[in-house]
C-alpha cells in the first residue's frame, strides 16, 4: 500500500499534505493488523475431530500399558538375573516389543496420523511424533540384534545391561510419547 501511494505521489496524482495522511492511515492499519496476534485469534474453520475417535486412540494406549508395564517388569528383573533367566526375559522383551509396541507405532504413522491430520491446521507436533516412532523402530532393531542366535554363552553382565538399557528406554520413550500424542488428539478435538 504504501508503495502504491509513493508511486501516485511521484506522478503528481497524491500531494504531500495528502500522502502524508494517506501514510499515517496505511501505518494505522499495519499496526491494528499486527495487534490481531495478540489476539484470542479466530476460529480457523477446520473440522473438529469427534470426542469418539480421541476417546479410541487413548482406548488403544490403554491396551499398551499392560505391556508397558511387563517390559518395566522385565528391566528390574534383569538387575539379579543369571544367563539362562536373562536370555528368557531378552527374548520376552523383544518379541512384546515387536508385536505390540512397533506394530501400534506403526499404525499409528501410517493410519493414526493421515486421519488425525486433517483435524489439524498444522499438523500440529506430527513432526515429532514421526520421529519418535523412528527412535522406538531404532531401538527396537538394537535389541533384535542383540537377541537374534542369542547363545547362554553369549550372556555376559554387560550384554544384559545393554538389553536392560534398550528396554528401559523403549518403555520410558513410549510412556511419554502416547501421553504427547494424547495431548496432540486433545488439540485435535477443540478441546
Amino acid at each position: 500500500m504504501s508503495a502504491l501511494a509513493m508511486a501516485f505521489a511521484a506522478v503528481g496524482f497524491l500531494p504531500p499534505i495528502a500522502g502524508a495522511l494517506t501514510q499515517e492511515v496505511i501505518d494505522v492499519a499495519v499496526i491494528l493488523n499486527a495487534l490481531r496476534a495478540l489476539g484470542p485469534g479466530r476460529k480457523s474453520g477446520r473440522q473438529r475431530m469427534p470426542p469418539t475417535a480421541a476417546t479410541t486412540l487413548r482406548q488403544d494406549h490403554e491396551r499398551m500399558e499392560g505391556a508397558l508395564d511387563r517390559l518395566r517388569e522385565i528391566a528390574d528383573a534383569l538387575d539379579h538375573a543369571d544367563a539362562e533367566h536373562a536370555s528368557t526375559l531378552l527374548l520376552e522383551a523383544n518379541q512384546l516389543i515387536a508385536l505390540q509396541i512397533v506394530e501400534h507405532e506403526r499404525g499409528d504413522e501410517f493410519d493414526v496420523y493421515p486421519r488425525v491430520a486433517k483435524f489439524l491446521s498444522d499438523r500440529h507436533g506430527l513432526g515429532a511424533m514421526s520421529r519418535a516412532h523412528r527412535e522406538i523402530t531404532h531401538l527396537a532393531r538394537l535389541l533384535r540384534r542383540l537377541t537374534d542366535g542369542l547363545t547362554l554363552g553369549d550372556i555376559d553382565q554387560y550384554l544384559i545391561r545393554d538389553g536392560q538399557r534398550i528396554i528401559e528406554s523403549i518403555e520410558a520413550l513410549v510412556r511419554v510419547h502416547n501421553a504427547q500424542e494424547e495431548d496432540i488428539y486433545e488439540h485435535a478435538t477443540g478441546a
